[in-house]
């Protein structure tokens, strides 16, 4: 049986929130999508997996099973690497490469290199490419307009370099894909489609990130962190397929086929700014104070989040079967 790994330290790790849905939430997305992916589109997404730099820490990764012959163990990594790609957009937050090269924090999202798709050469960090903030405000507070580059614009710019067949431009479609395979999740988190304005936030909450809650686990987090952690913490590849298979290989919830069908990310986006104000920041969340979450919030937080962890792994199916056919 599948064991999760979860962090010793909860308190330790809602203290970081740049990462949406953390590992759990964005392999599980994964995780889903390739069990939906036609053979065609499995075998082109696989191939391009192993060009990632990473790709041979995590096939090493692989536990290895004595019955196992040459093209089951393959087929094993392949899905195991694929799905472990998911997260690799976070991953290169930690990485000292990255971080001695970058500079572009927020404001970065207006840089002449914020929308540039050349690959793993590129060394920036993009962090503005995980969300894209529809601001609204409940008392008036003015709020500044939107960023010339974000995760909509390049979902939009890396759905469409995909299909290239070009041999020269692998390295490239390599790097649209394991983005992709993360801004799919990152875009059906309620909160990294939104900030909040109020005159106790008039410079906005960050996507919940300006506003504590106190959840049941007792441990005082901001909000975002909390939406962040809502699947538990850090986990394995094997944790993410088995919180989302049952014993005979079912996924344990199913997108709805017409909601799964909508292949507008702004659409997608528009799904999770509803979401958050009708939810996230629901009672008894208030930019004013540190709320106490009660049962029904936390119920609800849990079924939405559940929800769209489902429609991120059916939609993330869909681009990729239409773009890798």
């Amino acid at each position: 049986m599948f064991k999760r790994i979860i962090a010793l330290s909860i308190a330790g790790l809602w203290s970081t929130s740049a990462f949406a849905w953390w590992d759990e939430g964005h392999m599980r997305v994964a995780a889903m999508a390739y069990e939906l992916l036609t053979p065609v589109a499995k075998a082109e997404a696989n191939r391009l997996i192993r060009l990632n730099p990473q790709y041979g820490d995590w096939a090493a990764a692989v536990p290895h099973d004595f019955e196992e012959t040459p093209a089951s163990r393959q087929a094993k990594i392949d899905r195991y690497t694929f799905i472990r790609a998911s997260v690799w957009a976070d991953d290169i937050k930690e990485s000292p490469q990255y971080k001695k090269a970058t500079t572009d924090g927020h404001d970065g999202a207006r840089s002449p290199d914020a929308g540039r798709n050349i690959g793993y050469s590129d060394l920036l960090l993009h962090k503005y490419w995980h969300f894209k903030d529809i601001n609204f405000t409940t008392d008036g507070t003015a709020f500044p307009g939107p960023d010339p580059v974000d995760a909509i614009t390049q979902i939009k710019l890396f759905t469409a370099a995909l299909p290239s067949s070009a041999p020269d431009r692998d390295g490239v479609r390599s790097y649209d894909l394991v983005w992709l395979l993360h801004l799919v999740g990152d875009v059906h988190q309620p909160l990294h489609a939104t900030a909040l304005y109020t005159h106790e936030l008039p410079n906005g909450d960050s996507g919940g990130n300006g506003i504590s809650v106190l959840p049941a686990a007792g441990q005082k987090v901001a909000l975002h962190a909390y939406w962040d952690a809502i699947f538990g913490g850090y986990s394995t590849v094997y944790g993410a397929i088995f919180d989302s298979f049952d014993a005979s290989g079912k996924p344990r919830l199913v997108a709805p086929a017409h909601k799964a069908a909508i292949s507008d990310p702004e659409v997608w986006l528009k799904e999770s700014f509803e979401l958050a104000k009708s939810t996230a920041y629901a009672s008894p969340v208030t930019p004013s104070q540190t709320a106490e979450l009660h049962r029904t919030y936390e119920t609800n937080a849990r079924k939405v989040a559940e929800e769209r962890i489902a429609l991120a792994g059916a939609r993330l199916a869909n681009l990729l079967n239409s773009s890798l056919k």
